[in-house]
């Protein structure tokens, strides 16, 4: 029997609303420090991450040795447009070799008389990273099909 392929992600994001959707595809998503990079000729960031395929159920004919599920996970691209600035928060003075798993993307407010707007990731441990750009404009993509995992990320409530 063969299985389905699946879908693969393609979204733009273009106001508050949309960030909140890259922001749950996003998490638990994990970035090696190498694969961030900030364009600031092209005004642009961009960043490669191992995601969780949270949208995706388990796989139907697969289990883990233990027993358990065996979900997904793809590397993704984002590429997010129109950054003027990058700041950085409780960042690892060795941040290329270090991996940071991603809580979440936020719109951070900003004043009125600020133009643009502000994204800020959180990571687990306290690092944060905002972009400072001059409009909501991301793309997100899938760059492979994914493949199996059965550490599913866990959070406490």
């Amino acid at each position: 029997m063969q299985q389905e392929q699946p879908e693969i992600l393609r979204l733009v994001a273009q106001d508050e609303a949309d960030i909140e959707v890259v922001s749950a595809l996003l998490q638990d998503a994990i970035i090696a420090g190498s694969d961030m990079y900030f364009d600031a000729q092209n005004a642009c960031f961009l960043i490669v991450a191992n995601r969780f395929c949270w949208e995706r159920p388990a796989l139907s004919d697969v289990n883990a040795s233990s027993g358990g599920a065996v979900h997904e996970r793809a590397l993704c691209g984002l590429r997010i447009n129109h950054v003027v600035d990058v700041q950085k928060r409780h960042w690892p003075t060795d941040w290329r070799t270090a991996f940071f798993n991603i809580l979440a993307l936020k719109p951070v407010a900003v004043s009125q008389q600020d133009d643009g707007c502000v994204m800020e990731f959180s990571f687990s441990g306290g690092p944060s990273l905002r972009l400072i750009t001059e409009q909501i404009n991301l793309a997100l993509g899938d760059l492979d099909d994914g493949r199996p995992t059965n550490l599913q990320p866990r959070h406490d409530i």
